[in-house]
């Protein structure tokens, strides 16, 4: 079982990817690694938009945010093994029995 949707989920190469679905919205939150806005947002009719790390909108469909989420999700920063390396939230899923 996870806790709040959050799945570690793996890329192509194996990498944990920072993803996470909005337990009342069911948007998906994940972290895109280009230059339109750190954090990508998919709702649950596959409309997407890009917000900033404080879920201030950048483009696309979807034009609001949790920015809590967002927050959340950049806080990982850009290159892997910044701040997740130190965070126990993208290294375990926690069960609970």
């Amino acid at each position: 079982m996870t806790m709040y949707g959050y799945s570690p989920l793996a890329d192509d190469q194996g990498a944990a990817m920072r993803k996470i679905q909005h337990a009342l919205s069911g948007a998906v939150y994940e972290w895109a690694d280009d230059d339109l806005g750190p954090v990508q947002v998919t709702d649950r009719h596959g409309s997407q938009g890009r917000f900033d790390a404080d879920g201030r909108w950048v483009l696309g469909e979807v034009r609001r945010a949790d920015p809590e989420l967002c927050r959340w999700i950049a806080s990982g920063g850009k290159a892997a093994g910044g701040a997740t390396a130190r965070s126990r939230r993208f290294e375990v899923e926690e069960t609970f029995s």
